[in-house]
């Protein structure tokens, strides 16, 4: 029986008909963008691109790239020059603007994302695509753990959850282990939704804090997101087992686009991008920024561009993400492409002359041995992207783990990263529930420190 999809029409189209429907949805857009806003018009005549000449998606990547710091210096200039903090780029009236999100600002001052009716609309579908695989119905109960804030996956998302018709618990995650464990067990979610650092930490101190055992909670779904993990074995099926049986589901967005716009299922073989309607990606290669074929194991950098959005439309926007794309038919039967999280371009180190991803060492680490957690973190002697060989990298392992087998275990990852990655390295070994991680000011958990840290 085929899986239940929320719009079969979008999400079952073949890849042929995906792309011809993306070539029309593409030139409206660059069309509109070049008539009705002088940013882009400037930029596209600059780089001596005409939309009127838009042939196929393969002169797509003629087109200049959009990246951060773009986005930030627009912005920055139409609160100077228009009064308002959607940029220069925005191709609507800002009064059509219904509703405004943020990023965190850690990197510099925060950018702004403004959604109309029309932008918010495609994004309550997309977020009715991932309940539906996820097999919530309008009426169950949906517990938010995250952040309630003007972050895109705050309360944007539960404003999507909640035009879908669940029961949405937005509990938030600065509540702390206490007050989400009794409110779960009061409210008894059939889903909960955080990022897995949460997830992890709620199921280390829930039940010697509150009494509670989480796998008493009734969970059937986990859903996660914000940083790695979901998609990998060591870490998602503990969680699993923690929970009660409940099944971990790692879910995506896309900048720029409508999000969410892609979630793992049941078979735990990638994420499935369920928006190739609305969301168009590209794979480029990190260095040149060439645009790569679309098929199975290509691996590069996502480009994104979101083919409908009304407010600020991102053109080629560069998310800094390394993703690996597999094409072959996945078990479950849903059809289109599926990502893994490879790393990012900006976390790139650099190892005897090899660039260097550290999800690729956690991967290699996750894959060589079952006596590691999933938790790694690499030291860095000195600041920047450079690295001396043998890389010293901090490994959590299972508890009371005798030092021959330690001896035994640091020799079989040192031989399996020098295989596939080409360099050594050195192990520091923790053991379970003693290692520390680290977040980041956006709450991600980091895998690189720095040794004085």
């Amino acid at each position: 029986m085929r899986p239940r999809l929320w719009n079969p029409e979008m999400e079952l189209m073949s890849h042929s008909e995906t792309r011809a429907l993306q070539l029309v949805k593409l030139k409206s857009l660059l069309n509109r963008v070049y008539e009705q806003s002088p940013y882009y018009r400037d930029k596209f005549d600059r780089a001596g691109v005409n939309p009127q000449n838009l042939k196929s998606l393969e002169h797509y990547q003629d087109y200049p790239f959009f990246d951060k710091d773009e986005e930030r210096a627009s912005q920055e200039a139409s609160r100077e020059t228009a009064r308002h903090t959607f940029g220069l780029h925005i191709t609507c009236n800002p009064r059509s603007v219904n509703r405004v999100s943020s990023s965190s600002g850690t990197t510099g001052s925060p950018t702004y994302s403004g959604f109309t009716l029309k932008d918010r609309e495609i994004t309550n579908d997309n977020q009715a695509r991932a309940l539906v695989r996820l097999g919530i119905e309008p009426g169950d109960v949906v517990m938010h753990a995250s952040v309630l804030s003007m972050w895109i996956a705050g309360i944007p998302g539960v404003d999507s959850m909640m035009a879908y018709g669940v029961c949405l618990v937005p509990v938030g995650a600065l509540s702390g282990v206490e007050r989400v464990a009794q409110i779960a067990r009061d409210t008894r979610p059939k889903s909960i939704k955080c990022t897995v650092s949460f997830a992890q930490y709620l199921v280390k101190h829930m039940e010697e804090r509150t009494g509670i055992d989480p796998a008493t909670l009734g969970l059937e779904k986990v859903v996660v997101f914000g940083e790695p993990g979901g998609s990998i074995p060591q870490i998602y099926e503990p969680l699993e087992k923690s929970f009660g049986g409940a099944m971990v589901h790692d879910i995506m967005g896309a900048t720029g686009c409508h999000s969410p716009t892609g979630i793992s299922c049941e078979e735990h073989n990638g994420i499935h991008f369920y928006a190739e309607d609305n969301a168009m990606f590209e794979i480029c290669d990190p260095e040149s920024l060439q645009s790569l074929p679309i098929e199975d194991g290509v691996e590069g950098e996502i480009v994104f561009t979101g083919l409908e959005r009304e407010c600020g439309p991102l053109i080629r926007w560069r998310d800094k993400d390394i993703i690996q794309v597999t094409t072959e038919p996945c078990r479950c039967g849903r059809p289109g492409p599926r990502m893994l999280f490879k790393g990012r371009v900006d976390d790139m180190l650099l190892v005897k002359g090899v660039n260097v991803f550290p999800n690729a060492v956690r991967d290699v680490i996750n894959k060589t041995s079952d006596l590691t957690t999933g938790n790694i973190r690499i030291v860095k002697s000195s600041p920047g992207p450079v690295v001396p060989a043998p890389v010293l990298v901090k490994v959590e392992v299972k508890a009371g783990l005798p030092d021959q087998k330690k001896q035994t275990l640091a020799g079989d990852l040192d031989n399996a990263i020098h295989h596939q990655l080409r360099f050594r390295a050195t192990f520091k070994f923790i053991d379970e529930g003693e290692f520390e991680l680290l977040k980041g000011a956006t709450g991600k958990t980091r895998l690189v420190e720095e040794a004085n840290q």
